[in-house]
């Protein structure tokens, strides 16, 4: 990857499959030295979120060039669901859908009939082509999610969800649509919202919860000069002073680690880590030669 690295100029944007999984990244250049490839990124709708940066040779596959990239951006969705059927207005806008059916597999679509024990749906590929039309009985459309923009500071209080299949949602915004559930999901430390819709007989808990995290929007962006000769190893000083919140990530790992740096040694970071409801609840210790991927969100966190 290096060789092919060499030859892409700065500025320009691509996209990068993390490691061998399906997570997938769009950024545009910001720099490439001998060891590290620094992106600033973007979320689904094209709108900055922080900046990534990858160990290269962990990275497997690049894109450079894709529909949805030249795109660049994804239809914005805003729904009213207090007047009006929100399957309704999923047909009549033509919404791209992720469907997740009762086989556990998940598909893009649109949605064009909604009959009283049925959905009809198109299907589609990864270049938004359809694929095939088909009818889908009710209790096998497990999940609609729609992704969308938000607006508003990063919410503190939501409710769990848990369904009777062992899923767990964060949640807020709750309503009720006929026999389902409207709610927007919590994206951990993004500016979207997954508006997700699901059978209200799958549901077996709803509990309330409070997010105890003080936190702050600020572009860390701005704090960075990559015409300078700037190491990781600055990058994550930044992020110590100035207490930006990082994902760091490596194929080992069980799970991405989230939250602050509090110490940064040679070849070692001490990190406060967040769990999945918002809360600290670990300290660890991570070596630079283990990072693969650090991303930093343009959040800043207070303790």
């Amino acid at each position: 990857m290096k060789e092919i690295l060499k030859n892409i100029k700065l500025e320009q944007i691509i996209g990068i499959y993390h490691f061998e999984d399906s997570c997938f990244t769009v950024g545009k250049i910001s720099k490439i030295d001998s060891k590290y490839l620094y992106l600033l990124s973007y979320d689904i709708n094209f709108k900055e979120d922080g900046i990534k940066v990858f160990l290269i040779d962990s990275i497997k596959r690049i894109i450079l060039k894709s529909d949805y990239i030249e795109k660049n951006q994804k239809k914005i969705v805003r729904l009213n669901r207090e007047n009006k059927d929100i399957f309704q207005e999923l047909i009549e806008n033509r919404v791209e859908i992720s469907i997740e059916l009762g086989d556990g597999s998940i598909e893009e679509a649109y949605l064009t009939e909604k009959g009283e024990d049925y959905f009809k749906i198109k299907i589609l590929n990864d270049n938004q082509n359809i694929t095939s039309e088909e009818v889908i009985t009710k209790d096998y459309l497990k999940r609609i999610k729609i992704s969308n923009f938000i607006e508003k500071e990063e919410y503190k209080n939501f409710k769990v969800i848990t369904t009777k299949d062992d899923e767990e949602y964060m949640a807020y915004d709750l309503s009720y649509n006929g026999d389902h559930l409207i709610f927007f999901e919590k994206e951990e430390f993004y500016d979207i919202a997954q508006i997700n819709i699901i059978p209200k007989n799958m549901i077996e808990n709803i509990s309330e919860i409070e997010v105890k995290l003080d936190t702050k929007k600020e572009n860390f962006y701005e704090l960075i000069d990559f015409e300078k000769d700037l190491e990781i190893i600055e990058i994550l000083r930044k992020c110590l002073e100035n207490k930006f919140l990082v994902f760091i990530d490596n194929e080992d790992f069980f799970e991405t680690k989230v939250g602050i740096i509090t110490d940064l040694e040679d070849n070692k970071i001490k990190m406060k880590e967040i769990d999945k409801y918002g809360n600290f609840h670990k300290n660890s210790k991570i070596y630079l030669d283990e990072i693969q991927l650090l991303a930093i969100k343009n959040y800043k966190i207070g303790v």
